[in-house]
């Protein structure tokens, strides 16, 4: 008998049986190489030369909301941490060499200098998330869920998780988080300080969302949306209660 058998991918997952610490034959939820690749593909999108003119704050924003929700879905899986560890140096030093095109730094040393605090790039507004923040859940090694059988559960989840992400992304296609205009963002956290101006609790900088207050769509020229007094700091939780309340606008409007 192998030590190993052949496995099969199920929603992004790969799902191998292999010898165990007990010499014996168990189930394996593993990270499939595709979706290695396709994380690197998409920091590197992201960090294309390109976009150098994108600020400092939207950048790292996208690369969080990239690390936040690829992790949170594949850290339950049979040992993580070395693709997590993995993604994160590639990720800390291709990030590294766009600090320096954008800046006009040539040398490493003066990057770190600048950008580099508490193990981690940023400045006082955002700090970029690294994939090995992210706690492993070992759940797999204790109990194994037959995919099939709680395939409700893993849809639920794999459904949370991309309504996430379009919710992030469609917010920088229409708009919310529009190239030019990130300086905004950094401006009014700075301003008002991660705190949310609805349930007055404070949160990390990245835990935040800028918010218009009145919808750009109410305003005859979309630029005066974008004035600080129309501009506020909204936790998450209450940022999509607001966007939910503002759809309603909008199609009441239309």
């Amino acid at each position: 008998m192998s030590d190993t058998t052949e496995g099969f991918d199920f929603l992004g997952y790969r799902i191998i049986r292999s010898i165990g610490t007990r010499g014996e034959m168990i189930p394996k939820v593993l990270i499939p190489e595709r979706a290695i690749k396709q994380f690197r593909l998409k920091v590197r999108e992201i960090l294309n030369p390109s976009t150098t003119e994108e600020s400092l704050g939207y950048t790292i924003q996208r690369l969080n909301w990239l690390t936040r929700g690829w992790c949170e879905y594949y850290r339950c899986t049979s040992s993580p941490s070395w693709a997590f560890g993995k993604l994160e140096n590639e990720l800390f030093w291709e990030f590294a060499h766009w600090l320096g095109q954008k800046y006009e730094i040539k040398h490493m040393s003066a990057i770190m200098q600048r950008f580099h605090k508490d193990q981690t790039f940023g400045n006082k507004a955002a700090k970029l998330i690294k994939p090995t923040e992210y706690k492993v859940k070992r759940l797999m090694a204790k109990t194994w869920h037959n995919p099939y059988t709680e395939k409700d559960e893993v849809r639920k989840e794999k459904e949370r998780i991309r309504r996430e992400s379009l919710f992030t992304y469609d917010s920088v296609r229409h708009g919310e988080y529009r190239i030019g205009a990130q300086d905004l963002r950094e401006e009014v956290i700075l301003r008002d300080g991660p705190i949310c101006a609805w349930c007055k609790k404070e949160f990390h900088p990245f835990e935040v969302q800028v918010d218009h207050i009145k919808l750009r769509a109410r305003f005859k020229n979309p630029e005066d949306a974008d004035h600080m007094d129309n501009m506020q700091v909204l936790c998450t939780t209450h940022h999509r209660a607001k966007t939910k309340a503002d759809l309603k606008v909008l199609s009441r409007m239309r």
